[in-house]
């Protein structure tokens, strides 16, 4: 399906994040994903841990709302933020609602609390039963 899957980065196999920080990476999370929403791909991209930044160009953070809602509609919430095992790594994890349907939004921090990743996702990959 086309765009059924908008993936800005995903570093599956970079190591996951130390457990003592889990905390602090929930709201890091939050503040990633606020960047997201209020189009601040500079932030975004500075957040990005150095093993990630080489691949990644600033410009693929730009607009990503722009580009995801002709398809699913305007963006309208999420919820918080929750820590899942997706394909082995260690992901923060929220569900966010458009006019058309959920989508989940994960982020993915390195050891040092910097962003290996963030993708949005079909809801079912993520939604807990």
């Amino acid at each position: 399906m086309k765009n059924y899957l908008l993936t800005l980065l995903m570093a599956c196999s970079l190591t996951a994040t130390a457990q003592d920080n889990a905390d602090h990476n929930m709201g890091r999370a939050e503040k990633m994903f606020g960047f997201l929403l209020e189009n601040k791909a500079d932030s975004l991209y500075e957040n990005l841990s150095a093993q990630v930044k080489p691949m990644v160009q600033k410009q693929q953070f730009d607009g990503i709302l722009n580009k995801v809602e002709p398809q699913f509609g305007k963006y309208q919430k999420h919820g918080a933020w929750e820590v899942q095992q997706v394909m082995g790594q260690k992901c923060y994890v929220s569900m966010v609602q458009f006019e058309k349907t959920e989508l989940g939004a994960l982020v993915i921090f390195d050891v040092q609390g910097k962003m290996l990743g963030i993708q949005l996702v079909p809801a079912a990959a993520v939604k807990k039963e």
